[in-house]
């Protein structure tokens, strides 16, 4: 399965229902305009990214979620 290149985190969330409760919405690279642009991905899938998530939660500080709480999930 190709792996896809995220352009950049735009959003976050707290879903309690989840057994990651930390959920990030990222826009991927490539796929600007179309209706596969964006999708919501746990935390624990975004390991691989975490200098975006660190950068997002230093330009949105008021977002749900923190670094500390991403490197809690995936440490």
């Amino acid at each position: 399965e190709p792996e896809f290149e995220i352009a950049h985190i735009v959003d976050s969330k707290l879903d309690r229902r989840r057994t990651c409760h930390l959920l990030y919405k990222v826009f991927w690279l490539g796929y600007e305009d179309t209706e596969d642009e964006s999708s919501w991905l746990p935390a624990t899938e975004l390991k691989h990214v975490a200098e975006l998530v660190a950068d997002f939660h230093s330009a949105y500080p008021g977002k749900p979620g923190s670094v500390d709480m991403f490197n809690s999930y995936t440490s």
